[in-house]
């Protein structure tokens, strides 16, 4: 049987004519995209949030200033200079007290420049708190000349007339004497034999500070502004006064110097001495005092250690 040509146009009609099915997997796609897109917005969403939280949320902004290592330089001082400079908004709208923001090196810059620092430590401990570790610099001593206390800087000159020395801080050791007057009567006289000036140590660093502290035997007026020590004398002094305090047990109490050669006397508050070179060798001066000190003596019946012959170390 054949198909009459109108027949076979009437199927091809119908053919091309067909609806097309829709593909499942275009669906799948389209929906696997916007959960997508909803996922990455609710995450950009959440980052934006924290950050916003972080930065301005009072729970991480800094609330305590933890201060440590001050021995002259007050609390209140350093505590308000860090204050003044985490205190305000960076680029207008950050806020400087922020744990996320506040800047670590510009605290401890700003700190170094306005105060006399050796050495200074400052972070971060979260969520709301700064810690502050200072080591201190000496640029100050106080100078007895057995008159007067002043305090000289590293130039050697003073700068402030503090107090007189006290009748209390001399040890006199007296001789009472009679003898009898024109009238006949009996007078009795007191002879000071010897006298001997001893700075109260606790009462002058409870009064000026925990300066070092150098008792001048050479009689020099301290007028203000003069100079009655020689920087390198200054400088010597500091630097025994650090390496005893800070890298050995012994109990610092002052200097004595009594001569224009730069040697100087430790007086210690275990009752001994060290006899010393204020400004040369002061290093190699104090690694024979540790070995000594380690290896050789026993404190408990001590008299004096002398430093002053390098290479040759004597003691009694």
């Amino acid at each position: 049987m054949f198909a009459s040509s109108k027949d076979v146009a009437a199927r091809k009609k119908d053919f091309s004519w067909k609806r097309r099915k829709q593909n499942p997997f275009q669906r799948r796609k389209e929906c696997a995209d916007w959960k997508k897109r909803v996922e990455i917005g609710i995450f950009a969403l959440a980052i934006v949030t924290m950050l916003f939280l972080g930065t301005y949320h009072s729970f991480f902004q800094i609330k305590n200033i933890e201060i440590s290592g001050l021995q002259r330089i007050t609390e209140r001082e350093v505590r308000d200079t860090a204050l003044g400079v985490i205190n305000f908004n960076r680029l207008l709208i950050l806020p400087g007290e922020s744990y996320f923001i506040v800047d670590l090196d510009e605290v401890r810059d700003i700190l170094k420049d306005k105060f006399p620092i050796e050495s200074i430590i400052v972070k971060k401990v979260f969520p709301n708190t700064l810690e502050i570790n200072i080591e201190e610099k000496i640029s100050t001593i106080i100078y007895d000349n057995g008159l007067s206390y002043s305090y000289i800087g590293t130039d050697g000159n003073v700068v402030e007339t503090l107090r007189k020395v006290g009748e209390d801080e001399w040890q006199k050791k007296t001789q009472t004497t009679t003898s009898t007057n024109e009238a006949g009567e009996i007078e009795t006289n007191i002879e000071i034999l010897e006298q001997t000036h001893k700075p109260v140590i606790r009462d002058l660093i409870n009064e000026m500070g925990d300066y070092p502290i150098v008792y001048d035997k050479r009689g020099k007026i301290a007028h203000l502004n003069t100079q009655v020590l020689d920087p390198k004398t200054v400088f010597g002094i500091i630097d025994w006064f650090n390496l005893v305090n800070k890298r050995t047990d012994i109990l610092f109490d002052y200097i004595i110097i009594d001569n224009e050669l730069g040697d100087g006397i430790i007086k210690t508050r275990e009752g001994w001495e060290i006899l010393i070179k204020l400004y040369d060798d002061v290093d190699k001066q104090f690694e024979e005092l540790q070995y000594i000190l380690k290896e050789k003596i026993d404190r408990n019946n001590l008299n004096y250690i002398d430093l002053r012959y390098l290479g040759k170390v004597y003691w009694q």
